[in-house]
């Protein structure tokens, strides 16, 4: 619920085509020789950035390709509720389980590949800026030469965005905040050494495990950046000058599969790949538009103090002491440095401090009879109803769908919602003032909102006062809830 606005794209057109491995044979009567596809891997689903690139390298791929080559998208390649998710993904691709993969360049250092990890050095890169410069430079071909030796090529590296700590109840900004907490980061060598650094113990929980450790108060954050914000299972107090690193994605290929391939295919799968960086560097939602879509969804964003910047950034220290020990990667974060030290500031800061804005209506008090709302409702959205408010993102048109319960009870709710793609769960409080209702959203940054509401004919109807995201706004109003018991 309460999804970032992703950018529309280029739909791929449905693939009705015969299942093949890569390389194609000819007809033995003389026939059409048929068009080769490829599966390519993700762990990511549609309407995240990875999976926006996976969808625009399979455009590019056909079109260059004279519609030779066919690719064929495998979303969440790894299983839901998988241990090192990204990983299970790259080895697909390794084993020739997958003939490509989109795959975080974090999660290869695990693999035995080591050319990459420069890119995961703390506080390096730290600006979009820097990210697009580099994934364009000579040094992006060099970061993924290692990569041979694990039976796979890149064919290029893609920028997704910067990655910040995110905390639940307080914010992180100094060390003495990670020393003994456990901290959520994807399975990476060199990011777990990040937060071990500081003392904190990372963990790739995710899921209801994680929302259970939160609660309990032995997961205080999560290490990811804005454009995914709208995963994180509890409102969250972004650091936003505390830029761990930033997240990259190599789209990569087994090695043996393209060796098999036609000259002429080869060079049309290059060229998409190059075609997709660009199209990803120009198209991609920046660090500045996903902070402030945070925000205006009832996000905090903080900045830590520059004597608790240079504390982290001391605490450091070890992670380069390990990384410099190995000649080819020192070399590589020298040539990052020196490609910072020219690559200019983005002004103003993208990620700018924020609190909730303070709204119009004042929401209603818990005055009166709480129970006149009491009962258990029902309302239903379907995909059409959110294209119709601008919904057009088949992510959000898959997760906001569905049929949604609500029970209310003296001032408590139960909302639970049932799509085919989606079950969601969630309880709060609601307080009742006259015709006015406020509900708390502790799914979506602790947002309240306040209705106006009235009842006729088993039917409960809201009308928002004040503003919201008008996705939100569909969910609670777009049309009455039906009582029924």
């Amino acid at each position: 619920m309460n999804p970032l606005r992703w950018l529309t794209i280029l739909a791929v057109a449905a693939i009705s085509l015969v299942a093949c491995t890569s390389g194609s044979s000819g007809n033995k009567a003389g026939g059409i020789t048929p068009p080769t596809t490829l599966r390519i891997g993700t762990n990511d689903y549609l309407g995240r950035p990875s999976a926006n690139a996976v969808q625009r390298f399979a455009h590019e791929a056909e079109a260059r390709s004279g519609g030779r080559l066919r690719i064929k998208p495998i979303w969440e390649a790894g299983g839901n509720g998988t241990d090192d998710w990204d990983q299970v993904v790259a080895r697909m691709v390794q084993n020739g389980q997958l003939d490509l993969g989109m795959i975080p360049a974090r999660a290869w250092d695990t693999e035995g590949v080591t050319s990459l990890r420069a890119l995961q050095a703390p506080f390096l890169v730290t600006s979009d800026e820097l990210a697009d410069r580099l994934v364009v430079s000579d040094l992006a071909k060099e970061l993924m030469s290692g990569l041979d030796k694990a039976g796979v090529t890149g064919l290029a590296l893609l920028p997704e965005s910067l990655r910040h700590p995110f905390g639940f109840g307080r914010a992180l900004v100094s060390p003495e905040d990670f020393a003994g907490k456990t901290i959520r980061t994807p399975r990476s060598e060199v990011g777990d050494a990040i937060y071990s650094a500081l003392g904190a113990k990372p963990d790739d929980t995710s899921g209801d495990p994680a929302k259970a450790a939160i609660r309990a108060g032995t997961l205080v954050g999560f290490d990811t950046g804005f454009v995914l914000a709208e995963l994180l299972p509890m409102p969250a107090i972004a650091v936003g000058n505390v830029t761990f690193n930033t997240k990259v994605d190599s789209l990569v290929i087994n090695s043996k599969v393209l060796s098999e391939l036609a000259p002429a295919d080869r060079r049309a799968l290059q060229d998409a790949a190059a075609a997709t960086r660009s199209w990803v560097t120009s198209h991609r939602t920046t660090e500045a538009e996903a902070a402030r879509t945070f925000c205006s969804g009832g996000g905090t964003i903080v900045a830590a103090s520059d004597t608790d910047l240079l504390a982290l950034v001391h605490a450091e220290q070890p992670v380069y002491d390990e990384l410099e020990r190995d000649a080819t990667t020192k070399r590589m974060l020298d040539r990052i440095r020196e490609l910072k030290r020219t690559t200019p500031d983005p002004v103003p800061t993208p990620a700018s401090p924020c609190r909730p804005a303070i709204r119009e209506s004042t929401p209603a008090r818990a005055t009166g009879d709480q129970s006149v709302l009491n009962g258990t409702y029902r309302l239903e959205i379907t995909q059409d109803q959110l294209r119709d408010v601008g919904v057009t993102n088949a992510h959000d048109l898959a997760i906001n769908e569905g049929i949604y319960t609500w029970r209310l009870k003296d001032g408590r709710y139960v909302l639970d919602q049932r799509a085919p793609r989606v079950k969601d769960h969630q309880e709060s409080g609601y307080a009742v003032s006259g015709n006015r209702v406020t509900f708390q959203l502790p799914w979506v940054n602790d947002l309240k909102l306040t209705f106006s509401w009235r009842i006729s004919d088993q039917k409960l109807t809201l009308r928002l006062e004040g503003e919201t995201e008008v996705l939100l706004e569909t969910l609670f109003t777009s049309r009455p809830w039906t009582k029924i018991a």
